[in-house]
């Protein structure tokens, strides 16, 4: 059987790929070289350029967030301090608070009680004198009946003064204290 015409040509000729051209390895070597200088002054060195920018960016947003972070920190730190100082403060007004209300609440008791006895004493002042008054015009009364009495009985014997100088003696003879405590 036969074989393909391009399958008897492969095998007989060479390969134009491997075979080597020194005329297209220099226009290789001299492309190479002049995209690599186009590379390096117009594509790397801006590209570097623009690599080593973001690099700086990116470590001094770094720094940044590490100094934010750090305040932030700080500040938090403050704060709980700040806040402690505060519940202190405030459990400090609480009990002085407290403590003022006892005092002031002993105090009203203390006011209360003093009125109270002012009051009692005022009322005993008044009941007493109240007594007196009442002793002194029953004295009064029962002298002027015991006058108007005695001198129906004697009918003259004895003067009006003679008559209340003996029923006042009679009266201060009397114990009237009874009757005021009563």
């Amino acid at each position: 059987m036969g074989t393909p015409l391009a399958e008897v040509h492969a095998q007989h000729a060479e390969n134009v790929l491997l075979a080597p051209s020194p005329g297209l390895m220099i226009w290789t070597l001299v492309t190479f070289g002049l995209c690599l200088f186009i590379l390096t002054k117009y594509v790397f060195g801006p590209v570097g350029a623009m690599l080593e920018k973001r690099r700086a960016e990116v470590a001094q947003s770094i720094d940044e967030a590490t100094r934010s972070r750090d305040e932030a920190v700080a500040l938090l730190d403050e704060y709980k301090v700040r806040l402690a100082e505060a519940h202190k403060e405030a459990d400090a007004l609480r009990e002085r608070g407290r403590k003022e209300g006892e005092r002031r609440g002993h105090e009203i008791v203390g006011q209360a009680q003093e009125q109270r006895e002012r009051v009692l004493a005022d009322t005993q002042t008044q009941l007493d004198a109240q007594a007196r008054s009442a002793a002194s015009g029953l004295r009064d009364d029962v002298v002027g009946l015991a006058i108007a009495a005695a001198a129906k009985a004697t009918r003259g014997a004895l003067s009006e003064a003679d008559h209340r100088r003996l029923i006042e003696q009679a009266i201060d003879e009397a114990d009237l204290s009874r009757l005021s405590r009563s």
